[in-house]
């Protein structure tokens, strides 16, 4: 089986290469085997039964009519009754179709939050290494005159 026979069963659409539009564009055209598919996929529904179903065309290519106009017109009226049905159940509330989050915490907060934690981190960080993993005080680490010695150790005035 060849790519091109595999897309059209996949698809079931079939590619003609002469078919141009009035453009000069290459255009591709519903065959029966789409129409087929969409009246089976109608039929699934519930709400299409009361909808006439499509009249099969005598050629291979399917064209929308004015009769299908009409039976999409019908779906969206049913869709449309459904959902009133189920507002009215509800308690007479109407519920938008879109879900709003509602952040806990502004997200302003927590960039603040972060930036807090970061720099306790630092300094939590400084004091442990200053009092546990070296030899002095833990509370020393804090103290400007520290820091000022280490400046100067860096710099190689000590």
């Amino acid at each position: 089986m060849t790519g091109k026979e595999k897309t059209e069963q996949n698809t079931g659409k079939r590619q003609k290469n002469g078919i141009t539009g009035r453009s000069g564009e290459r255009t591709f055209r519903a065959t029966n085997r789409t129409a087929e598919r969409q009246k089976t996929a109608g039929r699934n529904k519930a709400s299409v039964a009361a909808v006439p179903p499509p009249q099969r065309t005598a050629g291979k290519v399917f064209k929308a009519t004015n009769r299908t106009a009409e039976r999409e017109k019908a779906l969206a009226g049913a869709r449309k009754k459904t959902a009133g049905k189920q507002a009215a159940t509800e308690g007479g509330r109407q519920e938008v179709g879109r879900w709003v989050q509602i952040r806990l915490i502004p997200i302003w907060l927590r960039v603040l939050l972060f930036l807090i934690g970061v720099v306790l981190a630092a300094v939590l960080g400084v004091m442990f290494g200053y009092g546990v993993i070296g030899d002095g005080k833990a509370l020393d680490a804090l103290k400007p005159e520290t820091w000022q010695h280490i400046w100067k150790m860096i710099k190689g005035d000590v």
